[in-house]
């Protein structure tokens, strides 16, 4: 199953998605851990480094799907599709660009801006484009899980890279801002037709949990409490949320649909009816 934090910037989403990588992998599960977001958050939270950044794959991962590189990633999917992507045996495009951490998770960073973007031949979206290719063509088996660290706001479903995804995982702090952009991603999930859930996070009050629901006019999936903890040791893993952790990953199990290449294909059938109109 594949997971990924969403949340406006600063609602603490790197550090639940990387709480979550690190419970998982507390529970034996096979944790593919993937940083979406330019700020490096999640890897810094997972104390990675020194690994190939996936931002540089695309071409890979054309050349294994059989594609040449001067064809669109998006026509493998209006297509017959044969190549799928596995952990186990870990594929040699994955292994080339994450790292094997001391506890165990694999981490895959799309990296920091690269000049192209800096100097504006690219937009900075183009760094997680090869994980639009990668992520519908993801096979896992029941004990691995896939956790993304998105990019903060509403651009990490805006790209339509959330089709590639089991579940959308909405984090929201007690603050009218952060709700407001959390209900702004939920209506965007929507439109993919990807399942999603919202989880509180830096709550200190059942004030701060009454105001998240009265604004968001629906009942969190769980509350995170605002750890001390968590913000002196990022990367360790914190013992006072692991029922919550645990709630947010069976409620994940409940409603995926397990249908994500299907709507990726979906997707790129309508984007394509869409620029013939």
């Amino acid at each position: 199953m594949i997971l990924a934090f969403l949340g406006k910037g600063g609602s603490g989403k790197s550090s639940v998605s990387a709480q979550m990588s690190l419970y998982l992998a507390s529970q034996r599960k096979n944790v593919l851990a993937i940083d979406a977001d330019h700020n490096m958050d999640l890897s810094y939270n997972l104390e990675g480094e020194d690994m190939m950044y996936y931002g540089n794959a695309l071409m890979d991962l054309q050349l294994a799907v059989g594609l040449d590189k001067e064809e669109k990633y998006s026509a493998v999917f209006l297509q017959n599709i044969v190549k799928r992507f596995t952990l186990s045996p870990l594929s040699s495009e994955i292994e080339k660009y994450s790292m094997k951490l001391e506890n165990g998770i694999r981490l895959m960073s799309a990296g920091p801006q690269t000049d192209d973007v800096l100097y504006g031949k690219a937009c900075s979206h183009i760094l997680t484009t090869p994980l639009k290719l990668l992520l519908p063509l993801l096979e896992l088996q029941e004990n691995e899980v896939v956790i993304i660290d998105e990019k903060a706001g509403a651009d990490g479903v805006s790209t339509g890279i959330i089709t590639g995804v089991d579940i959308g995982v909405i984090v929201c702090e007690p603050a009218l801002h952060s709700i407001k952009t959390a209900k702004q991603i939920a209506e965007l999930i929507k439109f993919y037709e990807t399942p999603y859930m919202f989880v509180g996070n830096k709550v200190t009050s059942s004030e701060d949990k009454n105001f998240i629901e009265e604004s968001l006019g629906e009942i969190p999936i769980a509350y995170l409490m605002e750890s001390t903890n968590l913000k002196r040791n990022p990367s360790l893993l914190v013992s006072e949320w692991s029922d919550e952790l645990s709630m947010i990953f069976e409620h994940a199990q409940k409603i995926s649909q397990n249908n994500r290449l299907e709507r990726t294909i979906k997707k790129f059938q309508r984007n394509q009816k869409f620029s013939h109109n």
